[in-house]
């Protein structure tokens, strides 16, 4: 190879470098909270539950949503996995709220969460998964987040 086409390839490496930093903005970790726990049916094997989740975007810039990748947990009893597609923005230093279907198979922990409806006791819940932006080479948003749910709130 000679000294020009190597210099010229050295060249678009680097403008190319560069310009992956433009296109792949840093994003500091939007706050992930679960609203609201919805039955919607009940039998004997399956569950479906809605998942109401509020987005707080801390940036001076909108956060687009192009997806998830969930695990639900109330009192670290698994209540839901999956994924979903909701696409949405979230406005600079703003909030949105999302709804997720979700159908679990909760027949082993019925008792625990019969007990904890009857006596009224704080839910502590947990959502661990990630988000992706949709941006191009912008990396996936590791979503870790634990809370308290106060019974009187929820819809069971």
């Amino acid at each position: 190879m000679s000294v020009r086409v190597l210099g010229v390839m050295t060249l678009l490496y680097c403008a190319l470098l560069q310009g992956c930093a433009v296109f792949s903005p840093s994003y500091t970790k939007p706050d992930v909270s679960l609203a609201n726990v919805e039955m919607l049916k009940s039998n004997l094997w399956e569950q479906s539950f809605r998942l109401k989740l509020r987005v707080d975007n801390p940036n001076d810039r909108v956060l687009p949503i192009r997806g998830m990748q969930y695990q639900v947990f109330l009192n670290d009893m698994k209540l839901a996995t999956g994924v979903s597609d909701n696409r949405f923005d979230v406005p600079p230093y703003g909030s949105s709220y999302f709804e997720l279907e979700v159908r679990s198979n909760l027949w082993r922990h019925l008792a625990d969460l019969i007990k904890l409806v009857d006596k009224q006791q704080p839910v502590d819940y947990r959502i661990d998964g990630h988000i992706r932006t949709g941006l191009w080479l912008a990396p996936s948003i590791n979503l870790k987040e634990e809370g308290t749910l106060d019974p009187a709130q929820l819809s069971f």
